[in-house]
């Protein structure tokens, strides 16, 4: 920014002078004599306007500053932003929470999610894009929240199979404690909302008239589901857990373990928030979870997910804290932690399972004639 100061008459010997500086972030060493033509009404008092160099020229005005600015010294009190930030951010506050946090996240995720499953950061002050848009949260509250913008997709009809050729319902086992994990703290698409979709497409059809119902398509959930997890019920977790301990030294314990892990990850405790008639409907599903690639789970999804964006969805994760409480603001930040590990635990699993996936793959097209002839 450029300031122009007149410091005023001065005395200098026994002449007058008049002296503007342009100060541009450093002085220049030229000074202006004043004009012959110039004279003075009364005798110089040898004293200087006082400096206008320090005195704010612009000001930015924040929207709920106070709670802004909060959340910036609790960053900075618990070593999670510095000044040397504060300065790249320009010093505006609301770019240095964001690449704070940013920062954070990609650090602790260390790109694990990339190319898996992708979420949006936002810090908001109210509710959000919900039906009650903008409602307040409460005197000096915050909302952290992750919100979903491309689902994660997981085939596991081969590594099932696998998992069942090494003892009987142990790919079941395996599959159900998947699921039952992963819906502690993100909302998946199987094959329980396949058949769901399923039944109420028949509903629609009662309520249709005779010669209308000859419209409707069923794909066929019930045949799309393996045999042992269609016939095996009364799975609880410490009967799948011990069925899967009894393989952590077979040929796909590392599968095993990484599910373990993610189980264990969790049944860790949070405090997230619990939404009630704030949006139309629950999260998007985070993952897509199906047996064989465009099987009629993945239909029934493809159907549903036409009108998730025609309707407001609640935030994949949320937490509501005080920043000045340290007691709030460090239970959200090990609420987020514990959604991004469970995430990334489920990124490294959807990784180990695509490689079976792709050599049993390469086993069904060994066996094709033409591949057998050559």
């Amino acid at each position: 920014m450029r300031r122009i100061t007149k410091p005023g008459a001065r005395r200098r010997g026994s002449g007058q002078e008049i002296v503007v500086r342009h100060d541009a972030g450093s002085r220049s060493p030229k000074r202006t004599a004043a004009a012959t033509d110039i004279t003075l009404l009364g005798q110089g008092c040898g004293e200087t306007l006082p400096s206008l160099r320090r005195i704010p020229t612009s000001y930015r005005l924040e929207t709920n500053g106070e709670r802004l600015y909060r959340l910036c010294l609790a960053l900075v009190e618990r070593n999670l932003a510095d000044e040397k930030l504060w300065q790249q951010t320009g010093k505006v506050a609301v770019v240095f929470a964001r690449s704070a946090i940013q920062k954070l996240i990609e650090e602790f995720s260390g790109g694990a999610l990339t190319n898996k499953i992708d979420y949006c950061f936002e810090v908001r002050d109210d509710l959000g894009t919900g039906y009650w848009r903008g409602g307040a949260l409460g005197e000096g509250k915050l909302m952290a929240a992750f919100e979903l913008q491309a689902c994660s997709y997981l085939k596991i009809g081969a590594a099932l199979d696998a998992l069942e050729e090494q003892e009987r319902f142990l790919g079941t086992a395996f599959y159900y404690l998947l699921r039952s994990s992963l819906y502690r703290w993100i909302r998946i698409y199987d094959h329980t909302d396949a058949e769901c979709y399923n039944e109420q497409l028949h509903e629609w059809m009662e309520q249709e008239e005779p010669e209308s119902r000859d419209a409707y398509e069923f794909p066929l959930v019930d045949e799309a589901i393996p045999e042992p997890i269609r016939t095996a019920t009364n799975w609880t977790y410490p009967s799948a857990r011990r069925l899967l301990r009894r393989h952590l030294q077979g040929p796909h314990s590392i599968w095993i373990q990484k599910l373990l892990t993610l189980h264990r990850l969790s049944r860790l405790k949070g405090q997230v928030m619990r939404f009630e008639g704030e949006y139309d409907d629950p999260p998007v599903p985070s993952l897509l979870l199906v047996f064989r690639e465009n099987d009629a789970i993945q239909a029934c999804f493809d159907h549903e997910s036409e009108r998730y964006n025609e309707t407001t969805n609640e935030p994949s994760c949320a937490v509501c804290f005080r920043p000045e409480i340290e007691g709030e603001f460090d239970a959200a930040l090990r609420t987020m932690a514990i959604f991004l590990r469970v995430n990334m635990e489920l990124a490294g699993l959807i990784t180990l399972l695509e490689c079976e996936e792709t050599h049993a793959s390469q086993r069904e097209h060994r066996t094709e004639p033409s591949l057998r002839a050559a």
